[in-house]
């Protein structure tokens, strides 16, 4: 319902037959509207303005964008967001476009959304027109700041065209001096005497004389209202006879005019009907029987239209309807005079209809209007906390604050919304004042509603106290109202058991986390909150991913995405939180080998983290993005990713990425040939307590075992192993399975290369056996060359036959079949020989080498010639490569 509201206002006006189409009007801005900014028609109402545009907007050869303006866009996020659907009806492909990506954060910072609204702007290749009707209902000047930015730095193919009643506050001189603003006013309204006499004919039915035309149009001054109100005087009155119609004079007596010659002649019922439905802004017909307390409203706004009686219809269904503005404000002075005492009623009513069809802010405003302070009340208790968590801040701001301070104190239902919009906004210590109050107001009451609010002021100092890491004092709060919440408060216990998840996961202890994160996934599902949902979903995906277990993270990214992906999720899903999704979908991708799907969901996910400065995601993207350029062999493309990551990790509060970040960076150098680098790193990391001492602590031991796999030697060899022992061990205890796997993985090679086969084969073996469920690809082709061999053997000897194949598929054309050195060597390489190779890989000087290996640098320049001579190479780097080929070399 809400929905259909919100598409009336970006829908181009219906008219009924016989509207006068004035041509001179809609070719002035055929003809001018493309050459300036701003288009600006302004006049009292009742003039045609928004008839005008109307027309011109169905009719123009260029596309036109409709937003009908309200209380619902006076305030940057949702003008912003509303001028976005309406520019979406005439260019649906910006729903892709950066712009709605920021839009669909629940607080988008404004001037990044108006400086990719003029980016999106910019890259139109055709003329493109957005009208904005009753721009003069718009009171926030941020709004008028925002729009005065746009205009000012508006792209050539973009032109806004403004209606209003008077003078919008835009630098109307500034565009006027610069030739880029276009005026249509009063006058240019006016009718002329053709149009006149075509409208009356239209309206009446009958022809007038030349003179009589001329005589009522000089009376109203060419106000169409005045002749709409002239064209109905004579059939309200029975006639329909030719004759010159009357009306008491210009604007001021319209009053007095509408009043006698047009109000009350119609029937009773019709003006009960107007009189009492004029609270509305909009009208349907299942909500005018809710004001009226009748049957038949649909009928009857069905009826007005037919008679033109100053009603015009808002979509081709003819489910909604509006006044005419001039009539509406009119009949509102009508329904103070005569029935004042029914005013607070019929807002009631209204307030009712709107709350019950899901519509909380015009059920809010009419509340208010209608001193129902318990319906006030019930909105808050049910909408606050969502609104909230949608980041609809400005909203729930405007609501409390239009609240008396009287309310406050007698209600602390209020207070306690007040309080928990304080917390969420991190005014903690008025925050914590109103709950004080709130507390202190229910001290001693015994009813059911105040053990409510008791518990769910404790449910909101669990979250606090979560906030602040005070994890002992979130247990006791978030124990006390779990047992004293009602079960179907779920919002509250969402709110606790997402809360205490972050918490436990923040130190460690998994399980209970991820016994919170069920907990609140399963009271979120129906939820109207959907950002709970995919946070629980997104937790729990990640706490899978700890565990080694791609399946079940997969299938929760998957729900998370679902959720992001439903229209009703636009606008109410932090940036930050739907980045992640697709940037941890991405991960699941590259482990799986799916490339082409990584990058496409690494964009999306990286783009959103970039576009709300979200550093953990673009942390997280750019170290995945420069992982898949290092596996399809694009070193310098992984390279500036790193360095894009590099700022993020160092400066960032994020420890926990730090091993991550270096991690890549050993890779980076290992792609590089810059072994010692990393040897000096992976030393730094040996040295006492310092892997202990590391966040994530089990990352870089992974990375200090590559490096010394890579390094080779005998001891580095046996380090890895022992290092890798140690961590598999810890990594099987806690359940994590991801790790265990790679420990496993990493171990294998270091057997193979200690020529150990058969304990490389049972390393290997294990690691095949967790990894094959889940699907892991990436894992075991990144180790590389000395990997691929090992399958190749495994291949050799039917070890897990069908996933062994798929993984040495997946290594492609790196991963010759081995061909041993013997066969292809004139004279095999001593083992001294063969040591000195490995040095030289490693990027070590002679005089290194020999002091390593305890021999003189004559004797190391000796064994290079023969390894240069046996190799059939001129310089270290082909002896590196041709060793490489040969197996040689890892």
């Amino acid at each position: 319902m809400l929905n259909a509201l919100l598409t009336t206002k970006l829908r181009i006006p219906e008219y009924p037959q016989g509207v006068v189409h004035r041509s001179r009007l809609s070719q002035a801005l055929e003809r001018g509207a493309l050459d300036y900014r701003l288009t600006l028609v302004s006049a009292p109402a009742g003039y045609g303005k928004t008839t005008l545009l109307a027309d011109w907007a169905r009719t123009s050869r260029t596309p036109v964008g409709w937003l009908s303006l309200g209380v619902d866009e006076d305030e940057i996020e949702r003008f912003l967001r509303h001028l976005h659907l309406a520019w979406k009806r005439v260019r649906p492909e910006i729903a892709e476009s950066r712009l709605a990506i920021l839009l669909g954060s629940p607080m988008p910072d404004p001037q990044s959304a108006l400086s990719a609204f003029l980016n999106t702007a910019s890259e139109l290749a055709s003329h493109e027109v957005l009208i904005l009707d009753d721009y003069h209902l718009l009171q926030d000047s941020a709004v008028h700041d925002g729009m005065a930015f746009l205009l000012d730095h508006l792209p050539p193919n973009l032109h806004f065209v403004v209606g209003a009643r008077a003078d919008p506050p835009l630098p109307l001189g500034h565009f006027r001096a610069r030739g880029q603003l276009l005026e249509i006013r009063t006058d240019d309204l006016r009718f002329t005497i053709p149009e006149a006499a075509d409208f009356l004919r239209r309206r009446i039915g009958v022809e007038l004389r030349d003179e009589e035309i001329q005589s009522l149009n000089e009376r109203v001054e060419g106000w169409a209202a005045g002749l709409q109100l002239a064209a109905l005087s004579p059939r309200q009155r029975g006639g329909g006879t030719a004759g010159e119609p009357s009306i008491s004079g210009r604007q001021h007596f319209v009053a007095d005019y509408l009043k006698e010659d047009v109000f009350e002649q119609l029937p009773p019922e019709v003006k009960a009907f107007l009189i009492r439905t004029s609270v509305l802004g909009r009208l349907s017909g299942p909500l005018c029987d809710a004001v009226t307390g009748d049957r038949g409203g649909q009928d009857m706004l069905e009826r007005l239209e037919r008679e033109n009686l100053f009603v015009h219809r808002l979509d081709d269904e003819r489910r909604w309807f509006r006044y005419h503005h001039v009539f509406a404000e009119y009949l509102l002075a009508e329904l103070a005079t005569r029935l004042p005492a029914e005013v607070p009623e019929l807002h009631r009513r209204a307030a009712h209809w709107f709350a019950a069809n899901g519509m909380p802010e015009p059920a809010f405003g009419h509340a208010v209007k209608g001193g129902d302070v318990a319906l006030v009340i019930a909105i808050c208790d049910r909408y606050v906390p969502e609104k909230i968590s949608r980041g609809e801040f400005t909203l729930v701001r405007r609501w409390l604050e239009s609240l008396p301070e009287r309310l406050y104190a007698d209600h602390p239902e209020l207070t306690l919304a007040r309080a928990g919009f304080l917390g969420a906004t991190g005014a903690f210590e008025a925050f914590a004042r109103n709950l004080e109050e709130v507390e202190r107001k229910l001290a001693g009451v015994g009813t059911e509603e105040a053990r409510r609010l008791r518990a769910r002021a404790t449910a909101l100092r669990c979250a606090a106290a979560c906030m602040q890491n005070d994890l002992e004092r979130a247990e006791e709060f978030g124990d006390r109202a779990a047992r004293e919440l009602p079960e179907d408060d779920v919002f509250y216990r969402e709110l606790i058991n997402g809360a205490l998840g972050d918490t436990y996961r923040q130190v460690g202890r998994w399980q209970e986390a991820r016994e919170r994160y069920l907990e609140a996934l399963r009271l979120s599902e129906g939820s109207s909150v959907r950002f709970l949902s995919v946070h629980a979903l997104g937790a729990l995906a990640d706490l899978s991913l700890r565990q080694g277990r791609l399946d079940p993270a997969a299938a929760l990214w998957e729900r998370a995405r679902r959720i992001i992906e439903e229209q009703e999720s636009w606008g109410s899903l932090p940036l930050p939180v739907v980045g992640w999704v697709f940037i941890r979908m991405a991960e699941i991708a590259y482990q799986r080998n799916e490339q082409e799907r990584a990058r496409d969901l690494l964009t999306r996910g990286l783009e959103r983290a970039e576009l709300d400065g979200d550093v953990r995601g673009m942390i997280a993207g750019h170290l995945l993005a420069g992982r898949i350029e290092l596996t399809e062999g694009d070193v310098e493309s992984a390279g500036e990713h790193l360095e894009r990551a590099r700022p993020l990790a160092e400066q960032a509060q994020f420890a926990d990425w730090r091993s991550s970040f270096e991690r890549f960076q050993l890779e980076f150098w290992l792609a590089q040939d810059r072994l010692r680098a990393a040897v000096e790193w992976c030393d730094r990391m040996l040295e006492d307590g310092a892997l202990d001492a590391r966040p994530e602590s089990e990352v870089a031991r992974l990375a200090v075992a590559r490096v010394l796999l890579v390094k080779g030697d005998s001891p580095s060899l046996e380090r890895a192993r022992k290092l890798l022992r140690q961590l598999l061990g810890s990594a099987e205890a806690e359940g994590r399975a991801g790790v265990a796997i790679e420990a496993l993985a990493l171990q294998a090679v270091a057997a193979w290369k200690l020529g150990d086969l058969a304990g490389a084969l049972t390393c290997l073996e294990r690691s095949l056996q967790a990894a094959e469920p889940e699907g892991y690809v990436s894992l075991f082709v990144d180790l590389g060359l000395p990997m691929g061999r090992l399958l190749q053997k495994a291949r050799s000897r039917s070890v897990r036959a069908g996933y062994v194949d798929a993984l040495l598929a997946a290594f492609g054309s790196d991963l010759p079949e081995s061909r041993p050195a013997i066969e292809a060597l004139p004279e095999p390489l001593t083992p001294r020989e063969q040591e000195v190779l490995e040095r030289i890989a490693a990027g070590l000087t002679n005089r290194e080498i020999a002091k390593h290996l305890r021999i003189s640098a004559e004797t190391i320049k000796k064994h290079t010639a023969n390894i240069y001579g046996k190799l059939r190479v001129r310089n270290r780097t082909q002896a590196v490569a041709r060793g490489r080929e040969l197996d040689l070399l890892a």
